[in-house]
């Protein structure tokens, strides 16, 4: 689901940007995915995924706030503050390097990334913060 804001605009390179939300979706995508691998295992039923993207306003009007969020597991307590550490990872199969990744994309552009639990979908969310282009 996209919830977004019509003539929205930021500056900043659009392939390293676009690197970033691929980033994001990738790992919502592949929590939902180990979330629904599981279920059957737990005794539970198959749940349907579901990631939400929102593009808003941020408190103060001069930046733009997208937010990524899905109805995964979301990140243990013991996990949030080495999320954007490098080579943290975990999955069996990655680096560990996208999070760190995305941090150093953003902060470049003037931004922010931070983590905290999806109150509407109850996984993860992941807010990026960018200055608005006026």
């Amino acid at each position: 689901t996209y919830l977004g804001l019509p003539e929205s605009r930021i500056f900043g390179p659009k392939p390293q940007l676009v690197r970033v939300f691929v980033n994001l979706l990738t790992n919502a995508t592949q929590a939902i995915e180990i979330m629904q691998r599981n279920a059957p295992k737990n005794g539970e039923p198959v749940p349907l995924g579901k990631i939400g993207v929102e593009l808003r306003n941020d408190i103060s009007g001069g930046c733009y706030e997208i937010a990524v969020s899905d109805n995964g597991p979301g990140v243990s307590e013991a996990n949030r503050a080495k999320l954007f550490s490098p080579n943290f990872t975990t999955k069996s199969g990655g680096t560990g390097l996208g999070l760190a990744i995305c941090r150093n994309i953003v902060e470049k552009c003037n931004g922010s990334i931070s983590y905290q639990k999806s109150f509407t979908l109850g996984g993860a969310c992941f807010t990026v913060r960018l200055p608005k282009n006026l």
